[in-house]
């Protein structure tokens, strides 16, 4: 007996409303225990990012390898990794253990909310070319899907179909582009697999800013998949972008975004900044309020 478990590869963000942090919360509240690897320190505020440090490459290989060697994991969310030497060394733990990491979500964090870059140049042509591959599910905003493409932003959400397809052909089993630059009442979002395209719809809300979405996303989407093959330790459940697992996925995704609502929902009210303003949180921990 044991709960499903998931390992979080992500930056640690001092305000704890995104990364690592955000990540763990959410495995938390989804019913699923979480390890970490961390990937680089940011020197975070809901105002500005003060500084980001990559750890050393072999100091992220050694957290990995441990884990993977050690528990008995369902499912691995890869976040910030902050520079090339991050990701190759990541690309490498991925390839070595890849039959113990479970399903792989990659959210490719390549800048903040507040507009700060959080990985290189190189690292991001690294991420395209050498993890990209490697993953189940890929997690890109509308910018880092642009970026991994070297295209423009897209401007309509058939641009945006055409971006996530594009992706999909590097590798991923599935593609989720997440649509909250594109104008409109409702924020679309764009998720393709094997077996076709789907649109995800949600009214926008325009009241509060928020920081780690994405973050919590992801972390909620591969959650939900720790769940799934905790429940199904056979196999029997399809491989993401193989017939019979489509459904499953469809229904995940819907289920991350609508946790990610109700998290921002239930911070609106939320002040923690001193100085006010910013980015606010989102309530992580909504399932274990009493």
């Amino acid at each position: 007996m044991r709960p499903p478990l998931v390992l979080t590869i992500a930056a640690s963000e001092s305000d704890g409303a995104a990364g690592l942090q955000a990540d763990l919360k959410t495995f938390t509240a989804l019913g699923a225990y979480g390890a970490s690897a961390v990937s680089m320190v940011t020197t975070v505020t809901a105002h500005q990012v003060h500084g980001t440090h990559p750890l050393p490459a072999d100091v992220v290989r050694g957290q990995i390898d441990a884990v993977a060697e050690d528990l008995r994991l369902d499912a691995t969310k890869i976040g910030a990794l902050g520079s090339a030497a991050v990701v190759e060394a990541v690309a490498g733990a991925v390839r070595e253990h890849r039959a113990r990491l479970g399903r792989i979500v990659l959210d490719p964090v390549m800048i903040s909310a507040h507009g700060t870059p959080l990985i290189s140049a190189e690292g991001a042509g690294a991420l395209g070319q050498q993890l990209l591959p490697l993953v189940d599910v890929l997690t890109p905003n509308m910018a880092e899907a642009a970026q991994l493409l070297g295209r423009p932003l897209a401007a309509s959400i058939e641009e945006i179909r055409e971006q996530a397809l594009a992706l999909q052909a590097m590798g991923p089993g599935a593609v989720l582009i997440t649509g909250g630059r594109l104008e409109g009442e409702d924020v679309v979002d764009v998720l393709v697999h094997a077996g076709g395209t789907d649109l995800l719809r949600a009214r926008r809300d325009p009241r509060r800013r928020v920081r780690g979405a994405g973050s919590t996303l992801s972390a909620a989407i591969a959650a939900q998949l720790a769940r799934i093959a905790g429940f199904d330790r056979a196999g029997e459940l399809g491989e993401i972008g193989q017939a019979g697992a489509d459904d499953d996925l469809v229904t995940i995704v819907a289920s991350a975004r609508e946790f990610v609502a109700s998290a921002t929902e239930n911070a609106q009210d939320w002040t923690l900044s001193r100085r006010g303003g910013g980015y606010g949180p989102l309530n992580h921990l909504i399932t274990l309020d009493t």
